[in-house]
């Protein structure tokens, strides 16, 4: 964490996030023509980390590693992005074009500042998951700079609603897979050793304390200059 080669990571990155941003306002992309950009880094990203973490399945052939399944928050999100980028307007469209511009931020960049797939250039999962996270990361500032989220006061509760679904939805799947040691959205226990705060020092009910109060704080603050903003102009 934060050796030499992360800090290449980072700046690689950010140079690919500030090069897609200035595209996409200087040429005014359509939500459909980001979202197609978006779906296509998503595709390569999936499609990598399938054919990297492949085990052999109990009766022969192949199988995805179990902890490949995309149930983080930032893989989810893949999925929102493909319904973004095919699905008619809509309420529920707006919910996630909403909830992806606040998660997707805050998850690729904590996915950046933690690489779980480390940071070795000759890995396929280090590409894997600086370029996804990057994409992501984009996709969202995109997704706030076009004015296509909605951030106001309600958008946050209905944010912090599809949040505590999920978390719920990965209590179950995390203990129908813990077998194989799964650790989906970091509920079982935190993303790396030796972390500050997040850690099981006093044990797994206060850290799944933690990591829940700290997920709705940096959503809320996230939300807090546009609520303003929007209370102005209401006024």
């Amino acid at each position: 964490m934060f050796t030499g080669k992360h800090f290449v990571w980072i700046g690689l990155c950010v140079a690919f996030v500030a090069v897609l941003l200035v595209l996409s306002i200087r040429f005014s992309f359509s939500l459909h023509r980001a979202g197609l950009i978006m779906t296509v880094i998503c595709v390569l990203s999936e499609s990598s980390k399938m054919m990297s973490e492949m085990i052999p399945g109990v009766r022969g052939g192949m199988v995805l590693d179990p902890l490949a399944l995309p149930f983080h928050l930032c893989s989810l999100l893949l999925f929102g992005v493909v319904y973004i980028t095919f699905a008619k307007e809509s309420p529920a469209k707006q919910h996630i074009i909403d909830f992806m511009a606040v998660a997707g931020t805050l998850g690729s960049i904590c996915a950046l500042l933690i690489p779980t797939n480390g940071v070795d250039f000759l890995s396929i999962g280090a590409y894997q998951c600086f370029v996804y996270h990057s994409g992501l990361l984009w996709f969202s500032f995109y997704l706030i700079v076009s004015k296509k989220a909605n951030l106001g006061l309600r958008a946050l509760f209905s944010n912090l609603g599809i949040l505590l679904l999920l978390v719920l939805m990965n209590f179950y799947v995390n203990s129908f897979l813990s077998a194989y040691g799964t650790n989906f959205m970091y509920l079982v226990r935190p993303p790396m050793e030796n972390l500050p705060f997040l850690n099981l020092d006093k044990g797994w009910y206060v850290y799944f304390l933690r990591i829940v109060v700290l997920a709705m704080a940096a959503f809320t603050l996230f939300h807090l200059p546009f609520i303003v903003r929007e209370r102005r102009i209401r006024r």
